[in-house]
């Protein structure tokens, strides 16, 4: 009959072990941390989350912009609607460049009639609702500004003035507060997660 003999655990192998087991649970410890940092939603309730994920769809299906944090939410949770939210908003701002740079009310016409002709083509895309409504969106705030007040209504008397800079609000001035706030939500929420790791690096030098 055959006997099997244990071999019992040297000290310098307990410690070996427990030091591995504590690098795990250190890592382990530094991910989530990691990870709260990058996702706006961490410590939230499932609840909470779903209801921060739904506000983001509906801002993405009004055409209103996306946040930093927003974004960062998305490219964590879901990464394809990420994807979708990045290209509406690169579209965004080569449409605005083009708005911006028009001379008057006609050339204003023909770039939104040029979107358009853009997002007929787009017919079976699966990104073309929210391209619609970002376009619609940005269609309605640049006319509603002063800016596109004070151009002329033709290209050719556009042309005459084309030398004059157009002074006026900024179209997207809404926006920008929107962001400068959002800017100081953001660094609020940094300085909380600063704490809490100054706290657990104390911890797992202590």
């Amino acid at each position: 009959m055959n006997q099997f003999t244990v071999k019992p655990v040297s000290n310098a192998e307990k410690a070996v072990g427990e030091n591995r087991n504590q690098k795990q649970t250190e890592a382990s410890i530094w991910k989530q941390v990691i990870e709260a940092m990058v996702d706006p939603t961490a410590g939230m309730e499932e609840p909470e989350r779903k209801n921060y994920e739904q506000k983001i769809m509906q801002k993405l299906r009004t055409g209103k912009r996306l946040s930093s944090e927003e974004l960062d939410y998305l490219r964590v949770h879901n990464p394809d609607l990420y994807r979708t939210a990045m290209r509406v908003e690169n579209a965004r701002k080569a449409f605005r460049a083009r708005l911006s740079s028009c001379h008057s009310k006609e050339e204003v016409q023909q770039v939104v009639s040029g979107q358009m002709e853009v997002l007929k083509a787009m017919k079976d895309d699966p990104d073309r609702e929210y391209m619609a409504e970002m376009v619609k969106r940005e269609v309605e705030s640049f006319k509603k500004s002063s800016s596109y007040a004070k151009l002329p209504a033709t290209r050719e008397e556009g042309k005459k003035k084309h030398k004059v800079k157009t002074s006026g609000e900024n179209p997207w001035k809404e926006e920008m507060d929107e962001d400068n706030f959002n800017r100081a939500a953001v660094y609020s929420r940094m300085k909380v997660q600063c704490e809490m790791i100054s706290r657990l690096a104390q911890g797992l030098m202590g």
